[in-house]
């Protein structure tokens, strides 16, 4: 589809963009066009993740007449419900740590706007998972200049980021912070 140039969307702006799009040739080409591109992580996985809803749908077509007598809304829970199983039949119970890692390190750059420096923390919680990040925001030289921001990823079970915030700003070259914590434990 010429109509749609990935490359002209925010990852956010591209998924709702793909909503409409039902063609699984059309949705390959967007993909090759990504990958020639920009070639975001993200993006990527946005257009398979709507490739592989599209292509789902046309296995389901059979099914079409069931799907006809029911409301509209129901035809959404069946929709999410039907990825809800693929998604326990492929992980089992949920991704590991080190899918989390490899997600937030493809992604993280994307969604904030800057570039990330990497991952100090990530854990598990009643939630889902969450992730502590550095990412730069400010480069300097010398590089111990650089103003680094400290960011939370929220991440629901399955592993995608359903939200992040920033926690604080600071210089690289910031000692006082490494001194202050074990200052605390003598």
């Amino acid at each position: 589809m010429a109509d749609l140039d990935p490359g002209e969307h925010t990852i956010d702006e591209l998924r709702d963009e793909l909503d409409d799009i039902d063609d699984p040739e059309t949705l390959e080409e967007l993909r090759e066009a990504e990958t020639d591109g920009e070639d975001r992580a993200g993006a990527k996985e946005a257009i398979d993740e709507r490739l592989d809803t599209v292509t789902d749908d046309d296995g389901n077509g059979d099914d079409g007449d069931g799907s006809e007598s029911g409301d509209d809304g129901s035809d959404e829970d069946e929709e999410s419900e039907g990825d809800e199983n693929t998604g326990g039949e492929q992980d089992g119970d949920t991704v590991g740590i080190v899918d989390i890692r490899d997600h937030v390190q493809q992604n993280a750059s994307d969604l904030i706007g800057r570039p990330l420096d990497g991952i100090v923390e990530i854990e598990r919680n009643d939630d889902g998972w969450r992730a502590l990040t550095e990412i730069i925001e400010r480069r300097s030289v010398p590089d111990t200049q650089d103003i680094l921001g400290r960011y939370a990823l929220e991440l629901d079970d399955a592993g995608h980021i359903t939200g992040y915030r920033r926690l604080e700003r600071y210089r690289r070259g910031d000692t006082k912070r490494d001194e202050e914590a074990p200052a605390g434990g003598r």
